[in-house]
């Protein structure tokens, strides 16, 4: 049977297996995969990891860090197992009045228990571990602890009865393929009284217990598979990302083929749009707001988000500047955009900036200096910002004939078949 000391020394070898895999996928070809490098999972990042060895299933646990922002209150995503006659406090309904929030979806999904919560589950808290291993791999923390509980009962104090009394999450049998855990990601749970709160960046659950399932031979074939999992997971999130729940077997080539579809929808209907005559750019603008793929596959865009500047403190007399949009991806990083009318010459014909260039650049060192110097006014809202960002001017093909001699100077990514032109700094 599996051990405390084997478990541990299962996923110390497993994050190493992991990260190699996931570094040969995202190098650039001909030598690897060519994939971007996204935050898709713990194994990566070094964050510490809880293991639990229960008597009929093993849960492997990550929640050190939360959002920025009151998520157990308003916005989380989370699950709020409650009793029948509610136990909401009195604050946070005035609260939410107060912000005209109250009775509208707010990314807290109550589930009520008909048969109740015993105390137990509804406080949340764990047994003493009958067993524990601790081990460092890499740069991550690994402990696991062996805890007299079944794998019902532990999942469901983890969620404080949102798995298994409000909701069956119908945790496979031991007769169930090896490698096929029910995974939850990005998801909060707490009680309705807000007594205690757990954000759950990462929860692995699965029943098998046989040492074959934890064969240290057996990993450099499962993390072949886990990876590319964990990579499909994150091609096939919707815009804005959110939680997510995986029960067993993904079928991750329809979601991600689903969202490929997508793409060649939006191109089509850019460049037909950008054919049209004298397109504006607002235009373009509202048709990239509605379809956010054009600016990254992976990354959530957030259209003219206003940075206002405390009063006097902006250098030029501004009350707020306002980039076109900004790309935010996983692991928080960011991307500031500045979007061109199309058609507009950026260059003279000796490759020499004109004015207009001169005046986009000078958009976005203007908006990276408010970051620097006013982070903690959008630091909820832009966590990371001021240390992991890129930008991105977009132009028109067009434009790309009045580059002159010169134009082989400029860092450009080219994105043909949409009729634009992005030029990085």
């Amino acid at each position: 049977m599996l051990t405390a000391r084997l478990l541990a020394a299962y996923i110390a070898r497993y994050i190493g297996a992991y990260r190699e895999e996931y570094d040969r996928l995202t190098a650039s070809p001909p030598s690897g995969g060519g994939y971007p490098r996204l935050s898709i999972s713990p194994y990566i990042a070094s964050a510490p990891l809880a293991s639990f060895i229960a008597r009929d299933g093993v849960a492997i646990l990550e929640s050190s860090s939360e959002p920025d922002h009151q998520w157990w209150i308003a916005g989380g995503p989370a699950m709020m197992p409650d009793f029948a006659d509610g136990r909401t406090p009195p604050e946070v309904v005035q609260a939410l009045k107060a912000r005209g929030l109250w009775g509208k979806p707010i990314g807290i999904y109550r589930l009520v228990a008909k048969d109740g919560i015993p105390d137990v589950v509804w406080q949340g808290d764990l047994p003493e571990a009958v067993a524990h291993a601790s081990v460092e791999s890499e740069d991550v923390a690994v402990r696991v602890d062996t805890l007299d509980l079944s794998i019902d009962e532990l999942v469901q104090r983890l969620t404080f009865g949102a798995f298994g009394i409000c909701v069956d999450v119908h945790l496979p049998d031991r007769d169930s393929d090896f490698w096929t855990p029910h995974i939850v990601r990005d998801i909060g749970f707490f009680p309705a009284d807000r007594h205690a709160r757990r954000f759950v960046n990462y929860l692995e659950i699965t029943v098998h217990l046989d040492e074959a399932a934890w064969d240290l031979r057996a990993i450099g074939t499962r993390v072949q598979a886990d990876v590319r999992r964990d990579f499909a997971n994150a091609f096939s999130l919707p815009t804005g990302g959110g939680g997510t729940l995986s029960f067993g077997r993904i079928r991750w080539i329809e979601q991600y083929l689903d969202r490929l579809s997508g793409l060649r929808v939006a191109i089509d209907g850019l460049k037909e749009l950008l054919h049209s005559q004298d397109v504006l750019e607002d235009a373009v603008h509202d048709y990239l707001t509605a379809n956010p793929i054009l600016l990254d596959v992976y990354g959530e865009a957030v259209s003219k988000p206003r940075f206002r500047y405390p009063d006097k403190e902006s250098p030029l007399g501004k009350t707020y500047v306002e980039p076109d949009f900004i790309i935010r991806f996983p692991g928080r990083r960011y991307r500031l955009v500045e979007l061109e009318r199309p058609g507009k010459r950026v260059a003279t014909v000796q490759g020499q900036p004109r004015a207009e260039v001169t005046q986009a650049t000078f958009q976005i060192a203007e908006w990276r200096a408010y970051v620097a110097n006013h982070y903690d006014i959008i630091r909820a809202e832009f966590p990371g910002i001021s240390t992991a960002c890129s930008a991105t001017v977009i132009i028109s093909r067009s434009s790309q004939g009045f580059l002159g001699a010169g134009r082989d100077n400029v860092s450009t990514r080219n994105c043909s078949a949409a009729n634009i032109r992005k030029l990085r700094f």
